[in-house]
């Protein structure tokens, strides 16, 4: 798919939640964008953070790296992996991206949704 592109959005549930909708590869010459448009829209007030994966074909370490800064950013206390990310959740990972998530034990300290609306009731 190539270069990264990310669109911010904003939902109502029962908390704002802002919705990164990432598309392109995640890897290291992109990581860093994911990780900075976070922060800027952290910056900004967004203490929830619903990242939407579903036009990534590729995530290397780095991308997998820049989500647990992510998590990090909104939950300090989660550095030590003990629960669930209350603030960051992913939608719509598939294929190698899914597999890899499982692989790597992510889907234990983030919450993985396949439906945008229980995504977004979900915070």
């Amino acid at each position: 798919m190539g270069a990264l592109s990310i669109l911010v959005g904003q939902e109502q549930g029962s908390v704002p939640v802002t919705v990164l909708k990432v598309e392109g590869d995640i890897d290291a010459s992109s990581y860093k964008d994911l990780q900075d448009k976070a922060s800027e829209v952290i910056d900004a007030g967004a203490s929830n953070i619903l990242l939407d994966l579903a036009d990534v074909e590729y995530m290397g370490s780095a991308g997998f790296r820049a989500i647990h800064a992510i998590a990090n950013m909104l939950d300090p206390e989660h550095q030590e992996g003990m629960y669930k990310s209350k603030h960051v959740k992913l939608l719509n990972p598939h294929g190698e991206v899914a597999r890899v998530i499982k692989t790597l034990g992510f889907d234990a300290f983030l919450e993985i949704h396949d439906d945008r609306g229980a995504a977004i009731a979900s915070f």
